[in-house]
């Protein structure tokens, strides 16, 4: 009798560690659902970055949404790819991640560009065993849905000019022998035909719409004068010699190098215009494997004259840009033949709604819920309430007040979809 009650008392002291500890913590089952790949977009940071642990991209004012998923049994993910740098260079960048590699811009695309061919090494993948067993969705915010769907169409497609190029070494990535290793591809306020935020006529009315890319250059100069900056905020863009050892060596030189970076189209600023954006549409299809669903906000509303003006769900940093946008004008065509109307003029502070459902020529259809489509855009219900930003977590109380919801609404969603 002695002996079990001296056992029963050892069991218990055991039971109250192990409670004090987290030891006896049941672990949160696990979700039948594919891994989601988080993709910022223009100014945006992922894991690895100290500046996630200070604001987390995914979250921001809500808390982390990757670790809130991770908590409730999910497999999440947050890339951290070049913040002002096109989407080819960062869908490189998002394969390097993803597999643990050294990134590989290509050798016909490092030529045509003038920069060096490999990037960062990473040492570990991002998610561990992606293949077409373990296939991934991928959650893009911005100018991230560029960059998802430029990489799901070089993993089943490849690149003809990469592959003509006679390199050795040939990325995986170039050779279109990665099918079937993306599930779906989410997009959030993507601006898939442009922003007029870039367009002349907006931009001479108060629209941030191209400064941003200058602003964000700035702080990569910031990172190569102090070097700190570059460890808190990484800019991804070494394959430029945009490094503060290259500064230090030869800082005229180099500082011209980040003048003339902004004048070419390897570099965001350019798809995110109008005709940028038809540009690089040409090359991206929907692919007949693959689920597509896109979100877009409107925080305008009509007044007396037909303008289209900011709500305040807007940010007040984007009011400028929001109701630029949505001045009624004449009718015009953009040099490269998109015709810009009263229907570009809802707008959520930075993208036009219009631009935000779906990609001008790819097949699409409002969401049903009971008929999901693969090769298909299911255009999700517009989001009112929401800013530009509200689709990251926001700074705004539309943003913050039910995003985590909203987020695991979109995980639920994702958990319902068909897999290998």
């Amino acid at each position: 009798m002695r002996k079990k009650r001296m056992i029963s008392v050892l069991l218990a002291l055991w039971m109250l560690c192990a409670a004090l500890l987290g030891l006896g913590a049941a672990k949160p089952a696990a979700k039948d659902c594919c891994p989601i790949v988080f993709v910022h977009g223009l100014g945006g940071w992922g894991e690895g970055a100290l500046m996630d642990a200070v604001m987390p991209h995914w979250g921001m004012m809500a808390g982390s949404m990757r670790k809130e998923l991770n908590s409730a049994g999910y497999e999440a993910y947050a890339a951290s790819l070049g913040p002002v740098s096109s989407s080819w260079d960062r869908a490189c960048e998002l394969y390097a991640q993803l597999t643990g590699a050294r990134v590989d811009y290509g050798e016909a695309h490092a030529k045509k560009y003038g920069h060096a061919r490999y990037g960062e090494t990473y040492k570990a993948p991002l998610v561990k065993d992606w293949s077409a067993k373990k296939p991934i969705a991928l959650l893009g915010h911005s100018f991230g849905g560029a960059t998802i769907r430029l990489f799901a169409q070089l993993c089943e497609q490849g690149s003809a000019a990469e592959k003509a190029a006679g390199q050795e070494n040939l990325s995986p990535l170039f050779t279109g022998k990665l099918k079937g290793r993306i599930v779906a591809i989410v997009t959030l306020a993507a601006p898939h035909n442009g922003s007029t935020a870039t367009e002349p006529p907006v931009v001479a009315e108060g629209s941030m719409g191209s400064s941003l890319p200058g602003q964000l250059m700035m702080i990569l100069r910031m990172g190569m004068v102090l070097p700190p900056v570059e460890r808190v905020y990484p800019f991804h863009v070494q394959q430029f010699g945009f490094t503060a050892d290259e500064f230090y060596r030869s800082p005229v030189s180099t500082w011209k190098a980040t003048e003339a970076y902004l004048d070419q189209k390897d570099y965001s600023a350019w798809e995110l215009t109008v005709d940028g954006a038809k540009e690089l549409n040409k090359t991206i299809r929907c692919r007949k494997g693959i689920y597509y669903f896109s979100y877009a906000a409107q925080a305008t509303e009509p007044d007396a004259r037909g303008n289209q003006v900011p709500t305040d769900a807007v940010w007040s940093m984007f009011t400028a840009s929001s109701t630029a946008m949505g001045k009624k004008r004449p009718p015009y065509t953009t040099p490269g033949g998109v015709r810009i109307d009263d229907s570009w003029l809802p707008n959520d502070g930075l993208v036009n709604l219009v631009s935000a459902q779906y990609p001008f020529g790819e097949p699409h259809r409002p969401y049903n819920a009971k008929k999901i489509e693969r090769g298909v855009w299911q255009v999700m219900p517009t989001v009112k309430g929401y800013d530009h930003v509200d689709f990251g977590g926001g700074f705004t109380p539309g943003g913050v007040e039910g995003y985590k919801e909203f987020i695991f609404g979109i995980a639920k969603m994702l958990e319902g979809l068909d897999t290998p």
